[in-house]
């Protein structure tokens, strides 16, 4: 029994440099893109300013997501403010907001706000929005974003404070 948890030992002892040895040479992975994400409240039925930040909503309103996904190589905005959008399909980038309850929510790249009146700035971003039930209950949810694209480039969004000791911004459903 002694003998076999020694050769155990040494045999992970010899692997683990070689498993490291592995892991250097392949060189740490290329970040492509820096995505910046926030919360607003949404236009349906709600119960406070629209297009404000929070992260507390009723149930019944609309939470919507707005991101922006910029290049690490050059910190351009993809889609170039509206004026590239052949850009996002030949990259094929998706990003898509997740609950942890399973949900999911994939947003869409366009012009903000969607019909401005003459004069009004316009701005181009990533958004997608969730209706909260009536009856959804009450309580936080966790939330994050996720960006991809043909060439494999993933990029996972958390809200500040997420992994660490501090309160990670959720989502907070109330009762209306």
């Amino acid at each position: 029994m002694r003998g076999r948890i020694v050769l155990a030992c040494l045999i992970l002892v010899l692997a683990v440099p070689v498993m490291s040895a592995g892991m250097v040479a392949a060189g740490p992975a290329r970040v492509a893109y820096i995505v910046m994400v926030d919360l607003v409240r949404g236009s349906f039925e709600p119960t406070g300013t629209v297009c404000v930040q929070t992260s507390v909503f009723k149930q019944g309103e609309e939470v919507v997501w707005r991101a922006r996904v910029i290049e690490t190589g050059n910190g351009r905005e993809i889609g170039d403010d509206g004026k590239n959008q052949a850009e996002i399909a030949e990259r094929s980038l998706k990003v898509t907001a997740y609950l942890e309850n399973g949900m999911s929510f994939p947003l869409k790249y366009g012009q903000h706000p969607p019909r401005p009146r003459e004069g009004d700035p316009v701005k181009w971003f990533w958004t997608t929005a969730w209706k909260i039930p009536p009856e959804y209950p009450t309580g936080t949810l966790k939330w994050w974003v996720v960006t991809t694209d043909k060439a494999g480039a993933f990029v996972r969004f958390d809200p500040i404070g997420a992994g660490t000791n501090l309160p990670a911004p959720r989502i907070i459903v109330e009762k209306r």
